[in-house]
């Protein structure tokens, strides 16, 4: 099953935990009619109960129809998220990728031809390399690449949303929601995204999604490698939803968010990536959202309530 449609099983779980009004019960219905993957999820979450609470989930589930038990079922199915990280790890492929790592951990790898890659923790990849060409395939998290000549062949990095050609050494790629962020450390690269093309340079980042290429930025490249080589997280006026994102590969279980609610606050920050809760503790105290823990494997990150805002 679709590891995404899995996390808003989940995310809807909690946020009926945390909300269980009529209008998000309104909105669940019209989420599980939506697409016959849905309800599979809710189901898919509850065969990862124990055996004395499969049964009173079940009842639960057929049930969901009924304002009153949607709380219940919520509460019910969170205690199956304990096993859900393992089974995302797997469905997303990451088992059976070229490379990947685990949540928090980073990787250096030096490839047949020369080149290093550097992953960090929650990320894979795939390798494709021939005769022709050197392909590397992002399947999901982050990765530094120091790119070694070769006249013969040109080296690629690959994912949904475009193909970044390497003209020269160092440049971060990773990807962040339904978007990919390109950074340029030394040299420069070629982006082909949705029929466009631009040349990154030293300094510079852009972000690709379905559309193409957004605007090229500037970016302090020195102080965000010292930033990658100390496991740091370093953001200067970024989404709050793509560090939020960044942060998850690197603590155990999930951090859910509503990437739509919190669109509106971006962050200038540099967080601790070895201590993810630490650095929540940081953007709770200077942001206003609130982070919740249902489990120690279950987080969960939303705009303070206005009504705590005007105490």
């Amino acid at each position: 099953m679709n590891a995404a449609i899995l996390r808003e099983a989940a995310q809807w779980l909690v946020r009926l935990d945390h909300q269980a009004d009529a209008a998000s019960q309104q909105a669940f219905h019209a989420w599980l009619a939506a697409d016959p993957q849905h309800p599979l999820a809710i189901a898919r979450l509850q065969g990862h109960l124990s055996p004395l609470k499969q049964a009173p989930a079940r009842a639960a589930l057929r049930r969901a129809r009924q304002p009153k038990a949607i709380k219940g079922l919520a509460l019910s199915l969170l205690i199956g998220l304990l096993a859900l990280p393992a089974y995302q790890y797997s469905q997303r492929g990451y088992l059976f990728a070229d490379l990947s790592t685990a949540s928090g951990q980073w990787q250096q790898q030096r490839l047949a031809d020369g080149s290093t890659l550097q992953l960090d923790g929650g990320s894979a990849v795939d390798l494709d390399f021939d005769a022709n060409q050197r392909r590397v395939r992002l399947l999901h998290g982050e990765l530094l690449v120091d790119v070694a000549k070769d006249a013969q062949r040109p080296f690629y990095v690959d994912t949904p949303q475009g193909s970044i050609r390497a003209l020269g050494t160092r440049f971060i790629v990773e990807r962040s929601g339904e978007a990919t962020v390109v950074r340029m450390l030394e040299s420069s690269t070629r982006i082909d995204s949705a029929t466009q093309q631009l040349t990154l340079n030293p300094g510079q980042r852009v972000r690709l999604d379905a559309q193409g290429p957004g605007n090229v930025e500037k970016f302090d490249a020195r102080a965000h490698e010292a930033a990658w080589n100390t496991h740091q997280l370093l953001a200067n006026d970024e989404p709050l939803a793509d560090v939020l994102e960044r942060l998850g590969r690197h603590r155990s279980g999930l951090l859910l968010f509503d990437r739509q609610a919190l669109q509106g606050l971006r962050v200038t920050v540099m967080l601790p990536f070895d201590d993810p809760a630490r650095a929540l503790r940081l953007l709770q105290r200077t942001l206003p959202i609130e982070v919740s823990s249902y489990t120690p494997w279950v987080t969960r990150v939303s705009l303070k309530n206005s009504a705590n805002n005007s105490q």
